[in-house]
């Protein structure tokens, strides 16, 4: 009886450190969820375009062009929450958030190429002019493609302020 017993108190045990082990990881996975993720190019000392695109898990998209760009304004769409996905899983598949915050600039007239995640409960910065992972020009380009095409569904909503 006392072998049945302390059989059966360990089960208990061990269930509830199951369960208490289901519970963080599925916090870890909430927590580790890209909400947004927005690239800003900046100049250089010619006439490099300036700009930022921000891109919300729910598809909205706000591509602000700030100089030497075809058109200044703020610009919003909606591309879909499954396009959007694919560009965050860019992220996830390279685990942009491992990079360093900063990789040097070699030249100084080369323009920044920087990246923001946001994640419900932290920001992570990836600061660059080309010299960091070459995972990160691929991404560069796919979220360059969304604000490329030139179709009515972009609404103009105001104008960037400059600093």
């Amino acid at each position: 009886m006392k072998k049945l017993t302390l059989l059966f108190l360990l089960l208990i045990a061990a269930s509830a450190s199951f369960a208490k082990m289901a519970k963080q990881k599925k916090k870890s996975k909430a927590t580790n969820e890209i909400v947004s993720v927005g690239m800003h190019r900046t100049v250089c000392f010619g006439t490099c375009p300036d700009y930022k695109i921000e891109i919300d898990r729910n598809g909205s998209v706000t591509y602000t062009a700030i100089r030497f760009t075809a058109d200044t304004g703020i610009f919003k769409k909606n591309i879909g929450k499954a396009k959007a996905k694919e560009i965050m899983d860019m992220f996830v598949k390279y685990r942009a958030d491992t990079c360093r915050e900063m990789y040097e600039s070699l030249i100084a007239d080369l323009p920044g190429l920087n990246f923001t995640m946001r994640y419900k409960d932290r920001k992570k910065n990836i600061y660059t002019s080309g010299f960091g992972p070459e995972f990160l020009t691929d991404i560069a380009e796919a979220m360059d493609a969304i604000v490329a095409t030139k179709d009515k569904t972009w609404r103009k909503t105001g104008m960037p302020k400059v600093d």
